[in-house]
């Protein structure tokens, strides 16, 4: 392990990709990434669907069109961060601005905190 301070003042050094997508961070966000696109891309092919009476397509969940267009807009959102938060972390050790990096830190804190807020009304519907 290599000694010496964290942060700003290693900023600009050599990218080494092993140890990038080795960062456990990195691992959660490509997780996140696939996850996502499967969320929207399944909601995209088959959250729509009609019955043989009617032949007008209809949402799956419950035929309510909101929330095939939530569950999709959320996908989006989820695949949309995790992508510009996976290049912040591979751009992130070669920002020496201190305010820079908090800033992004705090951006980061914030997005995971409030992303998991949206869910909570569906689950009202789920509990029968």
């Amino acid at each position: 392990m290599e000694s010496g301070a964290y942060g700003a003042a290693k900023a600009g050094g050599s990218f080494d990709l092993w140890r990038f997508v080795t960062q456990p961070q990195v691992v959660a966000r490509a997780v996140c990434l696939v996850f996502s696109l499967i969320v929207f891309s399944c909601i995209f092919g088959e959250g729509y669907s009609n019955t043989h009476d009617v032949k007008q397509l209809s949402c799956v969940f419950n035929r309510n069109e909101d929330a095939c267009r939530y569950s999709s807009a959320i996908g989006v959102l989820a695949f949309l961060a995790s992508a510009f938060f996976l290049v912040i972390d591979a751009y992130f050790p070669q920002i020496s601005n201190v305010t820079d990096r908090k800033y992004l830190v705090i951006s980061d804190l914030l997005f995971s905190g409030v992303a998991g807020l949206p869910g909570l009304p569906a689950l009202q519907g789920w509990s029968g």
